[in-house]
């Protein structure tokens, strides 16, 4: 394709791209959130702390964000389909704005929980709202790119949390921090509303209207036929509970939960929380900040070209290499802090840790970080994606809970080795559960994939036979 030809595919998309991006906005913000403790733990532990706390108020600092996430899910299945996606993405947001204010007033630590339980239902409803939109907006051509806009705004508001935050004193960073969520709200207000969800409301002017703009085109009716079959598919064959617990619903729901307890329980998200505190402790020649920022570096520009990965290498094999070496990864960091806790001289051998901990980010970003929303969106009938969703975010919300307060306790108690090699040993555990049930699903019709799904007779999707597949063809609509 000429430089003329990228330039008018781009025109043609542009309003698309402008809607994600703003949409997107929230991403930076609520994941901002999350970042913001790496640079502010040490400063609160410190001993001219603008704000004193112990080593276990700053672990439910980190805590609680995870722990009200688990609400959002839950606040958007009520909001997104009564007020519609971005009523809710705007009322997501809202949380957000508030815990930065407390942070910037506050006086209290009590305050500072209150404000992170705010950022966590922000965080929470961010993750359950925001994919939904961007999907319905999209094009089928630029789905994959603006889907992976999402990954890459969130790493970007880690990235300015760890860039911004060791150069500015705690409440100034607050101040800062706050102008992610209300330009967001700013901007967004004047975007469009889902032509899905104005249609399943009965508004079908204003939904050609909003996919008009769009799509930058005038004649939309073929599209909006086709979004209103989809929308009067969805409303026949709404999914429950019940509908998961069906045999290959099961199966998938079992492969979904273990693949959203690998991603909390490979450390990634205790890494990320207390980066700065783990660079302190290791002696690579870096100020521990500067390592932080290298490693939010990494993990931006390897978010950016993933997607790509994904599809050419496959789910399967990714998630395989990516369990390996967070395993390897967090094994050989937790050995160096062992061999610093028994008194070895390693004071020549302190760039080791650093540059395992940035190939483990690599890894960790390429698979687990990626590869299970993919997953999530291929296995499960249309009528339970949403259940499923949910029930995923939950309960990867609560194993990261868990992961994120027992780390501190765990690292002071015993020693930050264990932690890693607690990591470690998760992640091995974690190499089989990956080879024995998760699927291939790379370049399968949906389909396909859930007819081979709902058999019996498969621990793969490559073991299906024609014949087997036309046998046990399930009732896909309802989940059967």
């Amino acid at each position: 394709m000429g430089v003329w030809e990228s330039v008018k595919d781009f025109r043609k998309y542009s309003n698309q791209y402008l809607a994600a991006f703003t949409g997107t906005l929230l991403m930076l913000s609520v994941a901002a959130s999350y970042g913001w403790t790496s640079p502010t733990l040490p400063l609160l532990l410190s001993d001219d702390s603008p704000l004193p706390i112990t080593p276990d108020e700053s672990s439910w600092i980190v805590s609680i964000l995870v722990l009200t996430s688990i609400a959002g899910p839950v606040a958007s299945a009520w909001l997104i389909d009564g007020f519609g996606r971005k009523i809710t993405l705007l009322i997501a947001v809202l949380p957000s704005i508030v815990g930065w204010i407390l942070i910037g007033v506050g006086e209290s630590v009590t305050v500072l929980y209150i404000s992170r339980a705010l950022s966590g239902i922000s965080y929470g409803m961010a993750y359950s709202s925001m994919p939904l939109y961007l999907g319905e907006i999209a094009s089928d051509r630029i789905r994959g790119s603006i889907g992976t806009l999402l990954t890459v705004m969130a790493k970007s508001g880690i990235l300015l949390e760890y860039v911004i935050g060791p150069y500015v004193d705690y409440r100034t960073l607050a101040w800062i921090s706050v102008a992610f969520p209300t330009t967001f709200f700013a901007l967004f207000l004047w975007l469009p509303e889902s032509p899905y969800y104005l249609l399943a409301k009965q508004r079908s002017e204003q939904a050609e209207k909003n996919l008009r703009w769009l799509r930058r085109a005038s004649d939309v009716q073929d599209e909006l036929r086709m979004m209103q079959a989809a929308v009067e598919r969805s409303q026949q064959n709404r999914g429950t509970f019940r509908d998961l617990l069906t045999r290959g619903n099961r199966r998938s729901l079992i492969i979904i939960l273990g693949l959203g307890a690998l991603q909390q329980l490979c450390g990634s998200q205790a890494v990320i929380a207390y980066s700065q505190q783990i660079f302190d402790q290791v002696n690579s020649g870096l100020k521990a900040h500067e390592s932080s920022i290298i490693m939010a570096v990494i993990q931006l520009v390897t978010a950016a070209l993933s997607s790509s990965i994904v599809d050419r290498v496959g789910r399967r094999p990714l998630l395989l290499i990516s369990t390996v070496g967070c395993a390897v990864g967090t094994f050989i960091v937790g050995l160096y802090f062992f061999l610093l806790q028994q008194e070895v001289d390693v004071e020549g051998v302190g760039w080791i840790p650093l540059a395992v901990i940035m190939i483990y980010i690599v890894f960790y970003t390429v698979g687990l970080a990626t590869v299970p929303f993919a997953i999530l969106g291929e296995i499960f009938p249309t009528n339970v994606k949403a259940v499923a969703a949910a029930i995923y975010t939950m309960f990867a919300g609560s194993v990261g809970f868990g992961v994120s307060k027992l780390y501190q306790l765990i690292s002071d108690e015993a020693g930050t080795y264990v932690s890693f090699w607690i990591f470690a040993a998760c992640s091995a555990a974690f190499v089989v559960f990956v080879f024995a049930l998760v699927p291939e699903t790379k370049g399968k019709p949906l389909d396909q994939i859930l007819i081979e799904m709902h058999t019996s007779t498969t621990r793969s999707l490559n073991c299906c036979s024609g014949s087997q597949k036309k046998k046990n063809k399930p009732d896909l609509q309802h989940g059967a």
